[in-house]
């Protein structure tokens, strides 16, 4: 297959240029307040002085509570291997604190709680490995500790849904002999280092106004454990209603978690790349009763028991691996038969799920199942009833009961993946309901793609969508999947630079990126925003183009949707938009919140535009902004206080019902390499005029410069063409052109 020459020409053409500086992209139209931000404090203080804080999190229940989650070491003998970093680190719990944020200030590290342990398995152990594999010549086999793997919190009315994968994997009551199921994979790249399988926990509670915790039914005095680890389980999913309803999901790999390319903008080990027969599993709540506020005479949840049957979503396992696995061991360190490990044709991989009313959503990626004849991914969705047994999904037959294959919403002739939804229980006056969204091109991994969607009315059956599917959508047959004719689904991100046009296909433009999608539905308004750059290879292999963060509209009453409108507005090719977040504000009917659905919070991570061939980025800061009028008007962006220059990451977001208070966490790194979970409020200020790109911009660059550390693949003011630019392009699009021929077949 040729290369495109146009994509050749395109790319070096942007080579040879000087690019422009992003802020004259668009001038935005800005409000007369801004976010004034206390000082931080750190939730992580409390809960162990080692200082290995990982993935914050934080919600803000309607009664006011506020709660974060954090993963924290506690014992610095209790040592794992880390697979995404390959290093070796102390093992992590997890920790939940609370503060009640109407009645005292969240700002004062003295009025949140104590740090609780949520997880309390890094001190435990259920399985020895031999850890160290080549490394030191023994083949001992030592305690391997559970690891909490990072945390994940839903809410819903008081209610509360934490989920986690965890490295302890204890019998499962009815086991026959007690005695774990667990099983390892030794990484033959990584030495042989042997780690064990996770299995997927859950803690659900209640939670008072004051912050006063009252676990569940089952999970009073730790979590509840989902699987038993004799499969490879990852990116746990959960939501949760206020009456006490929920729906939890996560993946398991029979194999073990594939390390991956890290081709996207992580560095793999994520979940994403997975073997065959890897299926998604869910389970759901179950209460006794449903009560009635005898005040608001609204319905209140009542005693939840426990859970109900634990079950395959996904029809992906069809036969088990034949010959020996010597990879795969169990709990003695015994290689594991092939006829006891799941085999299939396809992989599913990172679902999220929703509860709309009394529907259960789930959407996920998956392998085509063509026997390698095509690479890349579908995206599928369910939707059934809450009231359904997960177990029923077992009976495959044509019964009405929802099919386990799902349906295919994506393109069926390219590579779909990373798929987020958003939707309400109950529509906007023009019956919109969800809008789905997902990333979608013509190649493999982490190559160039566009933000695509499809929107929901009156309705969450795939049936309601819009550009339409095909009526046969749920097949698992690759011969009748690979040539389903589903309507284009609109695309948000095509030339986003020059007003986007919905109709385009992801081959109008090939050399755009867009990734790193989020958003919101309030009532007919639904918001999508994406990092987007203009030309893939110079912004993953040169630093002359970067990611800046876009975020589009759309209007239900009217059906229309704005132009893309850049929202960071980089000033400077030196950094890249990471991690951004688009949180709206809650609903409340209680008159004195002065509930505002015009309101909404923007944020953005930063870090170092870099040549990705020859160095890894850093993480520098978060950067935030705010909306009052559905984001005709943008407040001035800023920053926290941030002396001491700490790489910031990961921000998490949570605004009053008014949009007026903001309540903020993310991860903080020091120079000396030790991480925090930090925490900061934000209430209204007059607008300084200081520009928060400034004092960035100073560290990276003293001497005022626009260049980079990539070494001499930049194109500064004063410098000269590298000649060397275009055979580095050349490299980075003939290895395109191998995936798209791959894609393509």
């Amino acid at each position: 297959m040729k290369l495109r020459k146009k994509y050749l020409v395109a790319a070096i053409a942007a080579a040879m240029t000087v690019p422009g500086v992003n802020a004259a992209d668009e001038v935005q139209e800005q409000a007369t307040t801004q976010l004034q931000f206390s000082q931080p404090i750190d939730l992580s203080n409390q809960a162990s002085d080692l200082d290995s804080a990982y993935k914050a999190k934080l919600i803000r229940l309607g009664n006011g509570a506020l709660i974060s989650v954090f993963g924290d070491a506690v014992d610095a003998s209790k040592v794992v291997y880390d697979l995404k970093d390959d290093a070796e680190r102390p093992a992590r719990d997890i920790f939940i604190r609370t503060c009640d944020s109407i009645n005292t200030d969240c700002a004062l590290d003295e009025n949140w709680s104590a740090p609780e342990n949520v997880s309390g398995t890094a001190e435990l152990s259920s399985i020895s490995t031999d850890i160290n594999g080549d490394l030191d010549g023994s083949t001992a086999r030592t305690s391997y500790y559970g690891d909490s793997d990072k945390p994940n919190i839903s809410q819903g009315g008081s209610n509360i849904m934490i989920t986690w994968t965890d490295k302890y994997c204890d019998a499962l009551p009815g086991d026959a002999d007690g005695e774990t199921n667990q099983r390892t994979v030794s990484y033959v790249t990584r030495n042989n280092r042997e780690v064990p399988f996770s299995c997927t926990y859950a803690r659900y509670a209640s939670v008072s106004g004051a912050g006063v915790i009252a676990w569940g039914a089952g999970s009073e005095t730790g979590g509840i454990q989902l699987s038993d680890g004799s499969r490879d389980a990852k990116q746990d999913s959960s939501k949760v209603n206020s009456l006490g309803k929920s729906i939890i999901a996560w993946q398991e790999d029979p194999q073990g978690l594939q390390i991956g390319g890290g081709d996207g903008p992580g560095h793999g080990a994520s979940g994403a790349t997975a073997n065959h027969g890897t299926d998604i599993w869910f389970t759901t709540t179950t209460q006794i009763d449903t009560k009635t506020d005898p005040e608001t005479g609204k319905a209140i949840a009542g005693k939840t028991t426990g859970l109900n049957t634990i079950a395959r979503l996904t029809d992906n396992t069809t036969s088990t691996l034949n010959g020996g696995h010597p990879t795969v061991k169990d709990k003695d360190g015994n290689p594991v038969d092939g006829a006891t490990i799941d085999g299939g044709q396809t992989a599913s991989t990172r679902a999220n799920t929703g509860l709309v009313g009394p529907t259960i959503v789930i959407a996920y990626e998956e392998t085509k199942g063509s026997e390698e004849i095509e690479t890349g991914k579908y995206v599928r969705y369910h939707s059934f009833p809450y009231t359904m047994d997960p177990s029923a999904l077992a009976d495959d037959s044509d019964d009405g009961v929802p099919g386990q294959s799902g349906c295919l919403i994506s393109n069926p002739a390219e590579n779909a993946r990373r798929v987020r939804f958003v939707p309400q229980a109950t529509p906007g006056s023009s019956g919109l309901q969800m809008a789905i969204f997902w990333k979608e091109g013509q190649y493999d991994a982490g190559g160039p793609s566009d933000i695509v969607t499809r929107l929901l009315r009156n309705g969450v059956s795939h049936t309601n969508m819009s550009p339409a599917v095909a009526a046969n959508c749920e097949t698992s047959d690759y011969a009748v999947s690979s040539v389903l004719v589903n309507e284009p689904a609109l695309n948000l991100s095509s030339n986003t630079k020059t007003g986007g046009n919905l109709e385009d296909t992801t081959e109008t433009n090939n050399i755009e990126n867009a990734l790193a999608h989020r958003g919101a539905i309030v009532g007919d308004d639904v918001y999508i925003g994406y990092t987007y750059t203009s030309d893939w290879a110079l912004t993953t292999y040169t630093t002359l183009d970067n990611y800046d963060f876009w975020l589009r509209h759309y209007d239900g009453a009217t059906d229309t949707w704005t132009a893309p409108k850049n929202i960071s507005n980089l000033p400077t090719l030196d950094l890249n938009v990471r991690e951004p977040r688009f949180v709206k504000t809650p609903f409340s009917d209680d008159p004195a919140q002065n509930y505002n659905p015009d309101a909404f919070i923007i944020a953005w991570g930063s870090q170092t535009n870099v040549a990705s061939h020859l160095e890894d980025p850093s993480d520098v800061d978060i950067f935030y902004t705010r909306s009052f009028d559905k984001g005709v008007t943008m407040e001035p962006i800023v920053r926290i206080d941030n002396p001491d220059g700490s790489g910031r990451f990961e921000s998490q977001l949570r605004p009053t019902p008014d949009g007026q208070t903001l309540y903020a966490v993310w991860n903080e790194e020091k120079a000396d390499g030790s991480v925090n979970a930090m925490f900061s409020k934000a209430v209204n200020g007059e607008v300084t005029g200081e520009d928060p790109y400034e004092a960035v911009l100073s560290s990276l660059n003293p001497a005022g410069t626009s260049s980079s550390s990539s070494g001499g693949c930049t194109v500064s003011g004063n410098a000269k063409f590298d000649p060397v630019l275009p055979a580095i392009l050349a490299s980075a699009l003939a290895f395109l052109g191998f995936r798209r021929y791959r894609n393509q077949g």
